[in-house]
């Protein structure tokens, strides 16, 4: 298959169920690039749906070129297109999360790792305490630096306090606005944070500043949505839901 190599494909074990998508395609020929198709970098409520599908497909019907390692600049071009295509679609998952006003990048930058990186940006993105602070509009850094903090670490050097920075950074092009600056929080004015939480798209930014030996160059990136009342509505017409079919069940 083509598709691994795809550092953004982040269609994610954690999105709403039923999600049932095709890339239908002319010729792809077999390469060595199947290894990493899943990034498993959305999130909606953490909840783990077990039918959501992907499936890519070529027949060779409009016949061309088989595009493979024999034609390396066809087969960048394929998986640029398909990574652009695979983020775009992710991002509607999200956006379409059940309830959602906020539709949040969390981006992780100067880590020691890798794997870590994606495990900080993965906690902040399913904390619901960091979901509903959104939603409330609310800049409670202390809920993000907390995800950060409960995070189970390859290498615990990844995470040193007194380096940590957070911001906000705002997706209309305004000035960031720094929360933590080195392990200390800032005077934060609180109207500008809430003038950037009344928009719809925001960008989280943690500077890990390198970790213990401040050579850390590893990033992430996790995308979310928040918890909104009518998230809650729409558990409560599920479990509602839940129970009738199941009484339903029994009666028969």
């Amino acid at each position: 298959m083509l598709l691994s190599r795809l550092e953004s494909f982040r269609i994610s074990s954690s999105t709403p169920p039923n999600a049932l998508s095709y890339v239908v395609c002319s010729r792809l020929g077999d390469t060595k690039y199947a290894d990493t198709l899943n990034q498993n970098a959305i999130s909606v409520d953490g909840s783990t749906s077990t039918n959501d599908t992907l499936a890519m497909l070529a027949n060779g019907a409009a016949g061309g070129q088989t595009i493979n390692e024999a034609s390396p600049r066809d087969l960048q071009a394929m998986q640029d297109f398909l990574t652009q295509f695979a983020q775009d679609l992710s991002d509607l998952v999200v956006r379409d999360g059940e309830g959602a006003t906020k539709f949040v990048r969390v981006r992780i930058i100067n880590s020691l790792g890798g794997v870590d990186s994606r495990r900080i940006a993965s906690s902040i993105a399913r904390d619901p305490l960091v979901k509903t602070a959104l939603y409330g509009k609310d800049a409670n850094w202390g809920r993000i630096l907390c995800a950060i903090g409960y995070t189970q670490l390859s290498n615990t050097k990844c995470v040193v306090p007194e380096k940590v920075s957070l911001s906000f950074v705002p997706t209309d092009g305004s000035e960031i606005l720094k929360l933590v600056v080195n392990g200390e929080p800032e005077d934060i004015d609180e109207a500008r944070a809430a003038e950037i939480l009344k928009h719809e798209d925001l960008e989280i930014l943690v500077d890990l500043g390198g970790g213990k030996n401040g050579k850390g160059k590893e990033e992430a990136t996790y995308t979310f949505c928040d918890f909104s009342h009518e998230y809650g509505e729409y558990l409560r017409l599920s479990i509602t839901s839940d129970k009738l079919t199941l009484s339903s069940h029994h009666q028969c």
